[in-house]
């Protein structure tokens, strides 16, 4: 359907949203030169909140935490323009060298020769476009014809009654979805299916698959908005577009000139009738006040403690909790996250295309990840580059746009049975790297100022190169114009400055001249304006605040540089530097071989619950290695398989590295964890260029833009919550899950633009009427014979058909257990007592994973199974690994049953190796028969593998050694529904 000419009257510059940045934020943020400059002046202080005074102790917090531990070493948590000095005084920063913190100064600009933004757009082309679609998103209005009449009028008048179908009225209906959506929506299949059953029922009113689609876009209203695009990728043409016959671009026509049929088309969702849909029934919609309950306890935390000691959200952010503070965010609004990126159709055919997704953070974090609840945003085919991607993120964003402006959604909640106005707010935009640039209008990694989170860092490049790179440390002999200022310490981390930004951006769109704007571009690391600042104020988190780190690319990029140095196959410049003279260099020859026969010789110890374990790394690594195997490669097996390969300075770096990043994977992070992590990934951002570059001109390509965002990823968890909760894992999943339903080759991109509109149906489907949705009952129903045991434990079969007889150093440990405990005693067990107990040989965690057991497991030979009896557990106190031999129950009382586990512990760890890796390798032994006790098994926290150390590297006397693995960032398979088979086992 084609959009309507956007309304571009009234040229906009770009509006700063929620630049009301907290005066603490200034304080610790601000540029050195800010109190010079009358833009960042402030007014008179409101009163202090609760989540400002969290921010002023934030600092503290931390330097007294390093303080207790005696660290002397670079002092993170401090992420404005301040260092501290030897006598603990706070010293200013220098203004940026080479920064536009004054440009007047630097350029003797004329102010009264500067035009009006708001009267004019820019001279420079790409720029203009740009604000051509924000103007057109300011002026955004749901009846501009995306929409049909009928559909607009359904979403400003939704329902207000939930969707009721009967069991035996509707039961015709209900079967024609239930096989739709059991046959993967699958044409072919459902007509079979109905076919077999009309022969056998020929009474039953079944629909047709063409009756049934009619039926399910009259359940939904889902309907999809298509515009045509240039044949060639450059566009779309939407908003200000719209009316173009030709890509001025390329020069080709939209239409087919012999089928006048259009070339190429952009298929977007509308967001608000998937959200009408969630809200419409009890349980979605009580699902969906988690986001404004948890804010609520969060900010009553901060009030009492002025602090947040548990991160495990993105509310937890201070962002986040700034925008509810101050009611940008309110109790019926709906908060979403939006991600973008690219995807390859086929593995070796030109075949990309660009791929958006809404996240509905309204949701716990163990639901919104779920496919089930990931709604589909928009499908822009390829093959080729988008020139103006504006123009396809333009439908999305201004569907939410015009519904903010009339005051939010109106959504009727089936909890509260109430029809309000629902704004929905966007609170982070992500993207992988080369994405990001095309959301946050930023020049990318290899700018002079090139951070993603343009913290202000310039960059340095090689003379006559013009790519820059963000290395602190001043090279040897360095004198390059405006890259040669001095070190930089890697603990000052300066905070995300919207003012700042505002106020660059400004002097961007004030260019007159081509070579000005370039001038301007590299010297302020900004390209255009974001079109995410065309949406109402008080509807996203503000610019740049809400583009976050990607923590899913993080561990691509980081192995990718890792490997490349360890093997040598990093570029080595044509000066005096010799790969032959470095000593990383160790994954060579017949050293790499035997690595990566360890590598996949772990294998069978990982358990089930990691997923895909990593191959061999010598053989398959320029293979498509996955993300997820070079988490468990280099972030999990690789502290215990890279001891004795690498030389031990570059082990002990790495390790910090690792330690760091184990850290911030997690979900939940506590804050001294994450100060540690910060001070960890600072000393290794520091070590890196100190053994590595060695303040080397011709090594400074070493030092990836990847290095650089290290140090920032404790202060981001802390300002947008972990972050797993916004990082492209989620769309990794969705994007392979879509492309895996492409059921026509002949035509790629439609099927799967017709795959991601049915998908944003059965989402809506599943929400209305929840008793259809197979995925639900799947991952609340429990085997049978399963036993609950509370908490989130639950016993799994194969048990034994009777009791048998505990073996004597078993029964010796239960006997032990008995006497410890305040509510048994020794004078209750009997003088002779010989226990027998019926075993169970699995046990349900709470954290989703499966605990199994030597019993069960010992009957298969090592190459047919994931060992997964290996656990985490607390005992006496003390976190402690062991082996499981079995689960049993254990009647004590006519009410007083216990579920216990006998299991066999590990030594406690090597304490030299444990120190000198950062805490990062648990190298143990195991005790068989001489550590057998016996413990509630509500004291096990989690499955864990345990690797044998490599005697090709280390020899033999290393064979009876082991060490601990625990699985990284644990909650993303659970968060994304990757659940384990709960199938019993035989008896």
């Amino acid at each position: 359907m084609e959009r309507e000419s956007g309304a571009t009257a009234g040229p906009s510059a770009v509006r700063s949203n929620n630049a009301r940045t907290p005066r603490n934020q200034l304080a610790r943020g601000g540029n050195a030169s800010a109190s010079r400059d009358s833009c960042l002046r402030e007014p008179s202080p409101p009163p202090v909140s609760a989540v400002e005074a969290y921010e002023f102790n934030e600092s503290e917090d931390v330097e007294m935490n390093l303080e207790q531990n005696d660290y002397n070493g670079p002092q993170p948590g401090i992420p404005a323009a301040v260092s501290v000095s030897q006598n603990g005084s706070l010293d200013e920063q220098l203004p940026d060298p080479g920064s536009l913190d004054d440009l007047a100064q630097q350029e003797d600009l004329n102010e009264e020769d500067q035009e009006d933004p708001s009267q004019a757009y820019s001279h420079i082309e790409d720029v203009r476009m740009a604000q051509e679609f924000i103007a057109a998103l300011q002026h955004a209005d749901i009846n501009n014809g995306d929409l049909s009449s009928e559909s607009v009028d359904r979403l400003m008048n939704p329902p207000e009654y939930p969707l009721e179908l009967d069991e035996e009225v509707d039961a015709d209906l209900i079967e024609c979805l239930r096989i739709f959506l059991h046959g993967h929506n699958s044409a072919k299949h459902y007509n079979r299916t109905i076919k077999d059953l009309k022969m056998r029922h020929p009474e039953d009113e079944l629909l047709s698959f063409n009756q049934l689609k009619r039926t399910i876009r009259e359940l939904t209203g889902i309907v999809p908005i298509i515009h045509d695009m240039c044949p060639n990728s450059c566009l779309a043409y939407t908003g200000p577009l719209s009316n173009r016959q030709t890509c001025h671009r390329c020069g080709e026509s939209r239409i087919d000139p012999t089928t006048g049929e259009p070339r190429l088309q952009l298929y977007t969702i509308p967001l608000g009738f998937s959200i009408q849909a969630m809200k419409r029934h009890v349980r979605t919609a009580q699902q969906m006040e988690y986001f404004w309950t948890r804010s609520q306890e969060l900010m009553k935390e901060l009030r009492e403690n002025q602090e947040i000691e548990l991160i495990d959200d993105i509310v937890c952010g201070t962002d986040v909790l700034f925008a509810v503070d101050r009611g940008d965010i309110q109790e019926d609004d709906t908060v979403l996250m939006f991600s973008f990126d690219g995807a390859q159709i086929y593995r070796n055919k030109l075949s990309d295309c660009w791929i958006s997704i809404w996240t509905v953070v309204a949701f716990s974090p163990d639901l919104r990840f779920k496919r089930r609840l990931v709604l589909p945003g928009s499908i822009t085919p390829g093959p080729k580059k988008i020139k103006i991607v504006e123009s396809c993120l333009f439908p999305s964003l201004h569907h939410i746009a015009a519904i903010n402006k009339l005051g939010g959604l109106p959504v009727w909640n089936a909890q509260k049975k109430t029809l309000k106005k629902s704004k929905l707010y966007t609170v982070a935009a992500t993207a992988d790297g080369p994405g990001m640039v095309y959301l946050n209008g930023l020049v990318g990694h290899s700018g002079k100022i090139g951070c993603r989170l343009w913290c202000g860092l310039i960059g340095r490049h090689k003379p006559g190169a013009s790519m820059y790179y963000p290395m602190l440390s001043k090279p040897d002999n360095y004198t390059v114009a405006g890259c040669d200022h001095a070190d930089v310490p890697p603990h000052i981390v300066k905070a995300i400055d919207p003012i700042k930004y505002q106020r660059h951006l400004q002097q961007v769109l004030n260019a007159r001249t081509q070579a000005e704007y370039e001038y301007l571009r590299r010297e302020t690391g900004i390209c255009k304006p974001s079109i995410f600042s065309g949406l109402p104020n008080g509807t996203y988190l503000g610019i740049p605040n809400m583009f976050p780190v990607d923590i899913m690319h993080l561990v691509l990029n980081l192995a990718d540089l890792l490997m490349g140095l360890w093997r040598g196959k990093i570029e080595c410049s044509k000066t005096s530097d010799k790969i032959e003279n470095w000593p990383w260099v160790v994954l060579v020859g017949n050293t790499w071989l035997i690595h990566g026969q360890d590598v996949v010789g772990a294998t069978p110890y990982l358990p089930g619950s990691f997923d895909r374990p990593p191959r061999n790394p010598a053989e398959k690594i320029n293979s498509g290695y996955k993300a997820w195997e070079f988490l468990l490669y280099i972030f999990a097996l690789g502290p215990g398989l890279f001891y004795g390969v690498l030389p031990d300075l570059f082990w002990k770096s790495y390790c910090k590295l690792v330690a760091g990043v184990r850290i911030i994977y997690q979900r939940r992070i506590h804050r001294n964890d994450l100060c540690l992590a910060h001070r960890l990934l600072i000393e290794f951002v520091s070590e890196f260029e100190s053994i590595y570059v060695d303040r080397r001109c011709d090594r400074m390509h070493f030092v990836r833009p990847i290095v650089h965002l290290l140090v920032h990823l404790a202060l981001e968890a802390v300002r947008l919550g972990p972050g797993i909760t916004s990082s492209q894992w989620t769309m990794e999943r969705n994007i392979g899950s879509l492309i895996s339903e492409i059921k026509q080759d002949s035509t790629p991109y439609a099927n799967l633009s017709c795959r991601a509109v049915e998908r944003a149906e059965v989402i809506c489907l599943k929400a209305l009427f929840p008793a259809i949705d197979g995925e639900v009952e799947n991952e609340e129903k429990l085997p049978a014979y399963s036993q609950p045991l509370g908490d989130g434990y639950v016993l799994l079969r194969a048990m034994d058909t009777c009791a048998r007889e505990m073996l004597e150093e078993e029964s010796n440990a239960l006997k032990i257990f008995l006497e410890e405990d305040p509510r048994f005693g020794a004078e209750n067990i009997p003088t002779r007592w010989k226990p027998s107990v019926v075993r169970w040989s699995r046990l349900l965690l709470p954290c989703g994973q499966v605990a199994r057991s030597l019993w069960k497991e010992s009957m298969k030979p090592l190459n047919k199974v994931r060992i997964a009896r290996r656990v985490k557990l607390r005992y006496k106190n003390n976190i402690e690994f062991g082996e499981v031999r079995y689960y049993f129950r254990l009647n004590l009382t006519d009410s007083d049953v216990r579920t216990l586990a006998v299991v066999s512990l590990y030594t406690r760890p090597d304490p030299h190796l444990l120190e000198i890796s950062a805490g990062t390798l648990w190298s143990c032994r195991h005790q068989g028969d001489n550590a057998i006790v016996v413990v509630n098994v509500k004291m096990i926290e989690s499955v864990v593998a345990v690797i044998p150390h490599s005697t090709g590297i280390l020899g033999a006397e290393w064979k009876d050694r082991v060490f601990v693995v625990e699985k990284p960032g644990l909650d993303i398979s659970i968060m994304a529904g990757v659940i384990e088979d709960l199938i019993d086992e035989d008896n």
